[in-house]
């Protein structure tokens, strides 16, 4: 069996996988039930890749009964990654019954194909892989494809929904900007649908003249998920958990509408929204940086949901934007009155509960319009105007 450089790589991506999807499967640092999951997810790319490399290399030629085994494992994909996301966003997430359900497809499809796969006589068998190999392939095997492809997106299209609940549900329970950080997830999704789309795309230019590029262009992405592996996911894999916010797995339909069943009156929200700005002027707990809903509600003896809605009715804010402007308030002062004329916005920002600059600074021009350090020259300027 010769190997080329296109074996190469289709062999240290395997390995990659198969090492990354053990790896995560025993791994105990971090939740244990994301690990599994995203074990497995690398699992099925990689057990997926092993059929294929199989069929390439035409080992199944002589062990036909043993070929294709791998075809119905990207209708893992969709379900893992989508897991996955929930698994790390929801705060009480566990594989229970109703969870498998997104797994029947594959065990069905499998079954199915298993069964009228190894009912061919060896020939057909042969055949069918050789029209894999030629990629001429019967009018059934593409509209599986579109299948399985189309399988893929909807659960893509549902994990980057989950995504952008979670963002939404974050400004309303943190006042830190990194705790609503998840641009990690959002850019490992994305590298994977972007996959599958390139993957729909070669398998169209399989069906035009230039098909011979076909095992050209699996290599360069075999080359993608090497270099995303390597430089991407493992350095969002080291950093902590901090997320799993989303309470409760409904529906839009499902879920009521907020602060349906309140029953606070509006003479209760103007004295709680009265007792929340004098508290916040005078102790001012915004200088905690990683103050949360939680936590400021405890602080003011309310309950997070009531703190909640006194914010987002009352002062039309969310909490994130909420004690955020208190701490550019803050630095605005810090920067206009110094105790010490030579200090620094870098001090300025750690004073006025910010632990990240680039927070501090794109929060600061979202209400100012201008930069900290564009501030704080023009006061400089205009205060040596006045003196002179």
């Amino acid at each position: 069996m010769n190997f080329n450089w296109q074996d190469i790589f289709f062999s240290i991506v395997i390995f990659q996988l198969l090492f990354l999807g053990l790896f995560l499967l025993s791994s105990e640092k971090g939740r244990r039930v994301s690990n599994i999951l995203l074990g497995l997810f690398f699992l099925s790319i990689c057990f997926n890749l092993v059929d294929t490399f199989l069929i390439l290399k035409k080992v199944y030629f002589n062990y036909p009964s043993l070929g294709l085994w791998g075809s119905c494992l990207p209708l893992l994909f969709g379900p893992l990654l989508y897991q996955y996301c929930k698994s790390v966003l929801y705060k009480y997430f566990h594989l229970n019954g109703k969870q498998w359900l997104h797994f029947l497809p594959f065990l069905l499809g499998f079954l199915f194909t298993e069964f009228a796969y190894l009912s061919l006589p060896n020939e057909k068998k042969i055949t069918l892989m050789q029209g894999l190999l030629d990629r001429k392939l019967p009018t059934y095997s593409y509209w599986a494809t579109v299948i399985i492809f189309g399988h893929f997106f909807i659960y893509a299209g549902a994990s980057l929904r989950l995504i952008g609940r979670f963002k939404k549900q974050a400004t309303e329970k943190f006042s830190d900007a990194n705790r609503q950080n998840i641009s990690w997830l959002s850019t490992t999704l994305l590298f994977f649908v972007m996959l599958m789309i390139f993957g729909v795309m070669n398998g169209l230019v399989s069906l035009t003249p230039y098909a011979n590029y076909y095992y050209l262009l699996l290599a360069l992405v075999l080359v993608g998920l090497i270099i995303f592996l390597n430089r991407i996911l493992l350095k969002a894999m080291r950093r902590p958990e901090i997320f799993s916010i989303i309470e409760e797995d409904k529906t839009e339909d499902e879920r009521p509408a907020k602060y349906a069943y309140s029953n606070i009156s509006p003479n209760e929200k103007k004295a709680i929204e009265e007792k929340l700005r004098n508290y916040m002027s005078k102790e001012k707990p915004f200088l905690e940086a990683e103050l949360t809903l939680e936590q400021l509600a405890g602080q003011l003896s309310l309950k997070p949901k009531v703190l909640s809605q006194v914010i987002n009715e009352s002062l039309n804010q969310n909490f994130f934007d909420f004690v955020n402007h208190y701490r550019i308030d803050e630095a605005k002062r810090l920067l206009t009155n110094p105790v010490d004329k030579k200090v620094t916005v870098l001090e300025v920002l750690y004073e006025s509960g910010f632990n990240s600059k680039s927070s501090f600074n794109t929060l600061f021009k979202k209400y100012t319009g201008i930069t900290p350090s564009e501030f704080k020259k023009r006061h400089a300027h205009d205060e040596g105007s006045t003196l002179g």
